[in-house]
């Protein structure tokens, strides 16, 4: 887990050093429910960074507010109508056909949302970090049946690396307050 923890903090580093390039805020989308163990991760991650207290840094979606397909449009909307250039960095689960379970993904540009269940909402980010809970398959029972089984304890453990490693790498940057 430490190795896992270190390789995503040097990645997430290397690309959080944008940040000083003119944006007025960083803003977080953490997607997912807790309804649904699999879907967790983005809710799990957003709980531990309200912690942070930084007026240029804002959290979306957390354990009591889930943010999700069905408001992530109008939530979308609603930031960038309050922030001038906000620099956005989703966290949200994945499934994948290419990527082991429990690799830590960050790509930069477009992200779909809800692709898993048949659901799909595209937006730009730029930073999104995929946390891989199990396979992509192309039917929806499938997945629905890959999201619910994934241990619980998987999903806290990938949720408690990303989650440690933003928080660390804002420390060290002169973001963190």
């Amino acid at each position: 887990m430490y190795q896992q923890y270190l390789k995503f903090r040097k990645a997430f580093e290397q690309e959080i050093q944008q940040i000083n390039g003119g944006f007025s805020d960083v803003v977080f989308l953490c997607i997912g429910t807790n309804k649904m163990i699999g879907d967790a991760i983005g809710p799990t991650v957003g709980n531990s960074l309200k912690e942070i207290e930084n007026p240029v840094i804002h959290v979306f979606g957390d354990k009591t507010k889930n943010l999700h397909f069905q408001n992530a449009k109008e939530t979308i909307e609603s930031i960038y109508a309050e922030f001038a250039n906000p620099f956005l960095i989703t966290v949200d689960a994945a499934l994948s056909r290419r990527k082991p379970k429990g690799e830590i993904v960050l790509e930069k540009g477009y992200i779909k949302i809800g692709k898993a269940l048949e659901k799909s909402l595209c937006f730009y980010s730029n930073l999104n970090i995929k946390c891989v809970v199990g396979t992509y398959y192309a039917e929806k029972e499938k997945n629905m049946a890959e999201l619910n089984f994934i241990k619980q304890e998987e999903i806290y453990t990938m949720a408690s690396i990303v989650a440690s490693g933003i928080k660390n790498v804002l420390k060290k940057s002169n973001i963190y307050v």
